[in-house]
């Protein structure tokens, strides 16, 4: 009788570092953007990083409700999905036009450049607009090992709490809500062990 197919292997254990070499790990794009199709190669230049992020790292939380189907003693005889999306949620560290861009909304935002006198400034006008629909990556890595999430169609749909306090730094935290592409899918996760063959 054959026994389970499929042996331990600790080179499948991954770490959530970021993958910060080049850009930051996390980057945004026009919605609409060409999106990877794999781990290989770079991200188009339309996604742009927004800088470090806080030791919380990145967490993403799927969220599937169900609702019950009962016969007529009550009892339930069926779970059907009612309602199903994802959140992603991470604090960006640099205060800066993307990270401020993330956390107020792209129209929001103005900058200006530095000059002789000034350094580079921004003007941020808070409101209730909705914020924008874009294109989200965040690049993760564990030595060889990497991964990449990629969101077609992502809205940032909660703030967290700023603190301004002379110990720590200002932290821009948010939540993102992803939505469904063209062919029904939230997200895309694309990985590679860094194994290579002989």
């Amino acid at each position: 009788m054959a026994g389970p197919t499929g042996a331990v292997n600790s080179a499948n254990i991954f770490t959530g570092g970021p993958d910060q070499a080049v850009t930051g790990a996390v980057l945004s794009a026009p919605i609409g953007t060409t999106l990877p199709t794999s781990i290989s190669g770079t991200l188009p230049a339309a996604f742009a990083a927004s800088g470090y992020v806080s030791d919380k790292g990145l967490s993403l939380t799927p969220n599937r409700a169900t609702k019950d189907i009962k016969d007529w003693s009550n009892t339930v005889i069926r779970k059907v999905l009612d309602s199903f999306d994802n959140e992603l949620e991470w604090e960006n560290l640099e205060t800066n036009e993307a990270s401020l861009k993330t956390y107020w909304g792209d129209a929001n935002v103005t900058v200006t450049a530095a000059t002789a006198t000034t350094g580079t400034q921004t003007k941020t006008a808070v409101n209730s607009e909705d914020l924008p629909h874009k294109a989200w990556a965040f690049k993760i890595k564990d030595g060889a090992r990497k991964v990449l999430i990629v969101i077609p169609d992502g809205q940032v749909t909660s703030q967290n709490k700023i603190d301004f306090v002379r110990t720590d730094a200002i932290k821009w935290g948010v939540k993102l809500t992803t939505y469904p592409d063209a062919t029904g899918n939230h997200i895309y996760i694309y990985t590679d062990d860094g194994v290579f063959s002989a």
